[in-house]
Protein backbone atom coordinates (compact mmCIF):
# COMPACT_ATOMS: atom_id res chain seq x y z
CA UNK A 1 0.00 0.00 0.00
CA UNK A 2 2.59 2.55 1.04
CA UNK A 3 4.56 1.76 -2.09
CA UNK A 4 1.56 2.14 -4.27
CA UNK A 5 0.80 5.74 -2.57
CA UNK A 6 4.54 6.69 -2.84
CA UNK A 7 4.17 5.27 -6.55
CA UNK A 8 1.20 7.97 -7.40
CA UNK A 9 3.06 10.93 -5.58
CA UNK A 10 5.63 10.77 -7.56
CA UNK A 11 3.72 10.18 -11.11
CA UNK A 12 2.00 13.80 -9.89
CA UNK A 13 4.97 15.33 -9.12
CA UNK A 14 6.51 14.32 -12.29
CA UNK A 15 3.55 15.77 -14.16
CA UNK A 16 3.89 19.46 -12.24
CA UNK A 17 6.91 19.53 -13.35
CA UNK A 18 6.28 19.13 -16.74
CA UNK A 19 3.48 21.33 -16.34
CA UNK A 20 0.47 19.57 -16.93
CA UNK A 21 -2.40 19.50 -13.94
CA UNK A 22 -2.86 16.68 -11.93
CA UNK A 23 -7.04 15.40 -11.66
CA UNK A 24 -7.67 14.10 -8.82
CA UNK A 25 -10.86 12.65 -9.72
CA UNK A 26 -12.89 11.81 -12.76
CA UNK A 27 -15.56 14.63 -11.54
CA UNK A 28 -13.09 17.15 -12.14
CA UNK A 29 -11.98 15.52 -15.07
CA UNK A 30 -15.40 15.55 -16.67
CA UNK A 31 -16.05 19.30 -16.13
CA UNK A 32 -12.89 20.20 -17.73
CA UNK A 33 -14.31 18.48 -20.51
CA UNK A 34 -17.79 20.02 -20.79
CA UNK A 35 -15.87 23.71 -20.58
CA UNK A 36 -13.51 22.91 -23.51
CA UNK A 37 -16.06 21.06 -25.46
CA UNK A 38 -18.66 24.19 -24.96
CA UNK A 39 -15.23 26.50 -26.21
CA UNK A 40 -14.96 24.95 -28.92
CA UNK A 41 -18.46 24.96 -29.73
CA UNK A 42 -18.27 28.39 -29.07
CA UNK A 43 -15.40 29.28 -31.03
CA UNK A 44 -16.98 27.54 -34.19
CA UNK A 45 -20.02 29.61 -34.09
CA UNK A 46 -18.14 32.34 -34.00
CA UNK A 47 -16.00 31.49 -37.52
CA UNK A 48 -19.56 30.44 -39.09
CA UNK A 49 -20.78 33.89 -37.83
CA UNK A 50 -17.89 35.09 -39.76
CA UNK A 51 -18.32 32.93 -42.67
CA UNK A 52 -21.80 34.08 -43.32
CA UNK A 53 -20.96 37.71 -43.13
CA UNK A 54 -18.21 37.24 -45.31
CA UNK A 55 -20.46 35.36 -47.72
CA UNK A 56 -23.06 38.55 -47.48
CA UNK A 57 -20.86 40.53 -48.15
CA UNK A 58 -19.40 38.59 -51.37
CA UNK A 59 -23.27 38.71 -52.64
CA UNK A 60 -23.27 42.27 -52.25
CA UNK A 61 -20.81 42.88 -53.93
CA UNK A 62 -20.88 40.58 -57.09
CA UNK A 63 -24.93 42.39 -57.38
CA UNK A 64 -23.31 45.65 -57.35
CA UNK A 65 -20.18 44.71 -60.10
CA UNK A 66 -23.31 42.75 -62.26
CA UNK A 67 -25.70 45.60 -61.96
CA UNK A 68 -22.69 48.25 -63.45
CA UNK A 69 -22.32 45.96 -65.99
CA UNK A 70 -25.91 45.56 -66.74
CA UNK A 71 -26.05 49.16 -66.82
CA UNK A 72 -22.78 49.70 -68.65
CA UNK A 73 -24.04 47.05 -71.38
CA UNK A 74 -27.31 49.43 -71.91
CA UNK A 75 -25.64 52.57 -71.90
CA UNK A 76 -23.32 51.23 -74.78
CA UNK A 77 -26.52 49.59 -76.65
CA UNK A 78 -27.98 52.76 -76.13
CA UNK A 79 -25.18 54.88 -77.55
CA UNK A 80 -24.70 52.94 -80.77
CA UNK A 81 -28.75 52.80 -81.22
CA UNK A 82 -28.85 56.38 -80.99
CA UNK A 83 -25.15 56.47 -83.95
CA UNK A 84 -27.09 54.25 -86.16
CA UNK A 85 -29.89 56.66 -86.00
CA UNK A 86 -28.18 59.94 -86.27
CA UNK A 87 -26.06 58.33 -89.05
CA UNK A 88 -29.45 57.74 -90.90
CA UNK A 89 -30.74 60.95 -90.52
CA UNK A 90 -27.60 62.47 -92.12
CA UNK A 91 -28.12 60.45 -94.64
CA UNK A 92 -31.21 61.03 -95.33
CA UNK A 93 -30.43 64.86 -95.15
CA UNK A 94 -28.15 64.43 -98.11
CA UNK A 95 -30.67 62.65 -100.03
CA UNK A 96 -33.05 65.71 -99.41
CA UNK A 97 -30.36 68.43 -100.04
CA UNK A 98 -29.37 66.29 -103.15
CA UNK A 99 -32.79 66.12 -104.53
CA UNK A 100 -33.66 69.32 -103.71
CA UNK A 101 -30.52 70.83 -105.70
CA UNK A 102 -31.34 68.44 -108.67
CA UNK A 103 -34.85 69.91 -108.59
CA UNK A 104 -34.05 73.80 -108.38
CA UNK A 105 -31.51 72.84 -111.02
CA UNK A 106 -34.67 71.67 -113.19
CA UNK A 107 -36.64 74.60 -112.52
CA UNK A 108 -33.66 77.29 -113.30
CA UNK A 109 -33.42 75.37 -116.60
CA UNK A 110 -36.96 74.85 -117.15
CA UNK A 111 -37.31 78.97 -116.88
CA UNK A 112 -34.15 80.12 -118.24
CA UNK A 113 -32.73 78.05 -120.46
CA UNK A 114 -29.94 74.84 -120.71
CA UNK A 115 -27.49 77.73 -121.48
CA UNK A 116 -27.90 79.99 -118.89
CA UNK A 117 -27.56 77.16 -116.09
CA UNK A 118 -23.81 76.37 -117.38
CA UNK A 119 -23.18 79.75 -119.87
CA UNK A 120 -22.29 83.03 -118.40
CA UNK A 121 -25.27 85.67 -119.53
CA UNK A 122 -23.62 87.43 -122.87
CA UNK A 123 -22.57 91.12 -122.31
CA UNK A 124 -24.59 94.26 -123.96
CA UNK A 125 -23.74 95.44 -127.22
CA UNK A 126 -22.91 98.71 -125.75
CA UNK A 127 -20.62 97.50 -123.45
CA UNK A 128 -18.33 95.53 -125.90
CA UNK A 129 -14.26 95.57 -125.84
CA UNK A 130 -13.28 98.40 -128.36
CA UNK A 131 -11.18 96.68 -131.81
CA UNK A 132 -7.85 98.10 -131.22
CA UNK A 133 -6.79 96.85 -133.97
CA UNK A 134 -9.16 99.21 -136.16
CA UNK A 135 -7.75 101.88 -134.00
CA UNK A 136 -10.78 102.28 -132.14
CA UNK A 137 -10.62 103.76 -128.63
CA UNK A 138 -13.58 103.35 -126.34
CA UNK A 139 -14.85 107.14 -125.69
CA UNK A 140 -14.76 109.05 -122.46
CA UNK A 141 -17.56 108.59 -120.78
CA UNK A 142 -16.67 110.81 -117.68
CA UNK A 143 -15.61 114.01 -120.14
CA UNK A 144 -19.13 113.38 -122.35
CA UNK A 145 -21.19 113.43 -118.92
CA UNK A 146 -22.82 110.24 -120.29
CA UNK A 147 -23.42 106.76 -119.26
CA UNK A 148 -22.17 103.69 -120.93
CA UNK A 149 -25.36 101.78 -119.81
CA UNK A 150 -28.14 103.54 -120.91
CA UNK A 151 -30.16 103.41 -117.64
CA UNK A 152 -33.37 101.16 -117.20
CA UNK A 153 -35.67 103.78 -114.76
CA UNK A 154 -35.86 107.04 -115.43
CA UNK A 155 -36.97 109.65 -113.22
CA UNK A 156 -39.50 112.33 -113.33
CA UNK A 157 -37.51 115.37 -114.26
CA UNK A 158 -35.58 113.07 -116.67
CA UNK A 159 -39.14 112.51 -118.49
CA UNK A 160 -40.37 116.09 -118.25
CA UNK A 161 -37.23 117.82 -119.36
CA UNK A 162 -36.10 115.78 -122.50
CA UNK A 163 -36.63 117.54 -125.66
CA UNK A 164 -36.31 114.41 -127.80
CA UNK A 165 -38.94 112.80 -125.73
CA UNK A 166 -42.03 111.64 -128.05
CA UNK A 167 -44.74 112.63 -125.02
CA UNK A 168 -43.24 116.76 -125.70
CA UNK A 169 -46.05 118.79 -126.54
CA UNK A 170 -48.82 116.91 -126.08
CA UNK A 171 -51.61 117.70 -123.62
CA UNK A 172 -51.91 114.43 -121.22
CA UNK A 173 -48.85 112.13 -120.36
CA UNK A 174 -50.61 109.25 -119.75
CA UNK A 175 -47.07 107.49 -118.62
CA UNK A 176 -46.21 110.28 -115.77
CA UNK A 177 -45.70 108.37 -112.14
CA UNK A 178 -44.56 110.71 -109.61
CA UNK A 179 -41.91 109.09 -107.54
CA UNK A 180 -42.24 110.97 -104.09
CA UNK A 181 -42.45 109.07 -101.15
CA UNK A 182 -45.52 108.40 -99.45
CA UNK A 183 -47.85 109.65 -102.51
CA UNK A 184 -50.84 108.60 -102.59
CA UNK A 185 -52.33 110.32 -105.11
CA UNK A 186 -53.24 110.33 -108.60
CA UNK A 187 -50.62 111.89 -110.88
CA UNK A 188 -51.57 115.59 -112.02
CA UNK A 189 -51.98 116.23 -115.72
CA UNK A 190 -49.36 118.38 -117.33
CA UNK A 191 -50.45 120.90 -119.87
CA UNK A 192 -47.80 122.54 -122.15
CA UNK A 193 -48.97 125.51 -123.99
CA UNK A 194 -48.88 125.09 -127.79
CA UNK A 195 -46.66 127.95 -129.76
CA UNK A 196 -49.35 129.47 -131.79
CA UNK A 197 -47.88 131.76 -134.89
CA UNK A 198 -49.00 135.85 -133.96
CA UNK A 199 -49.29 138.72 -136.50
CA UNK A 200 -45.99 140.01 -135.95
CA UNK A 201 -44.38 136.61 -136.50
CA UNK A 202 -46.56 136.59 -139.92
CA UNK A 203 -45.29 140.17 -140.95
CA UNK A 204 -41.63 139.09 -140.52
CA UNK A 205 -42.16 135.91 -142.16
CA UNK A 206 -43.33 138.08 -145.27
CA UNK A 207 -40.80 140.56 -144.90
CA UNK A 208 -37.82 137.58 -145.25
CA UNK A 209 -39.72 135.90 -148.33
CA UNK A 210 -40.15 139.36 -149.95
CA UNK A 211 -36.47 139.89 -149.52
CA UNK A 212 -35.17 136.87 -150.65
CA UNK A 213 -37.14 137.07 -153.75
CA UNK A 214 -35.91 140.07 -154.82
CA UNK A 215 -32.22 139.22 -154.20
CA UNK A 216 -33.24 135.63 -156.37
CA UNK A 217 -34.59 138.31 -159.30
CA UNK A 218 -31.23 140.64 -158.78
CA UNK A 219 -29.23 137.53 -159.43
Amino acid sequence: MLESARDEEGQAALLKRVGLSVLHSNTSYWERSREEASEAEQQLEQLRREAKLRAARCEGQLETLARDAREEQERRLISDRIGRELEALRSELRQKEAAEEERLRHLYRSVLGPESVSHPAPTAPWHREPDLSLGIKEPDWGRLKMSPVPPLILSEAKLLDDPLDSSYGREDLKGDIRLKAGAQEQPERIRVPRLTPGRKDMRDADKLLRVSGEHWLAA
